[in-house]
């Protein structure tokens, strides 16, 4: 069988990244799956959509939150370390500060 290729088509199989393609399986949309010929026998799934509805790998429309982020206003970290010296250190011409 041969597969016809444009210059933004894949060359590794889609579903074992290993193999270069060789077989064609229709999905919809006049979409494809570029597999090899071991993969396509076996009817093996693609492992991934690099370009999903989004186009965020490995975002779904099912993990978005619309809206605003986080949960209200920033908070401290729950261990702030020693306090900052009062009054501030001085520079030492010719040394970077430490």
């Amino acid at each position: 069988m041969t597969v016809t290729l444009s210059d933004t088509d894949v060359r590794t199989c889609e579903a074992c990244w290993t193999e270069p393609v060789t077989a064609s399986r229709p999905v919809g949309d006049g979409q494809r799956d570029l597999l090899c010929g071991g993969c396509a026998a076996a009817q093996a799934p693609r492992r991934v959509d690099l370009f999903p509805p989004l186009g965020v790998y490995g975002l779904t429309e099912h993990r978005i939150e619309m809206g605003k982020h986080g949960s209200g206003s920033p908070k401290t970290p729950p261990d702030q370390g020693p306090p900052l010296p009062n009054p501030k250190p001085t520079p030492t011409p010719g040394r970077p500060p430490v």
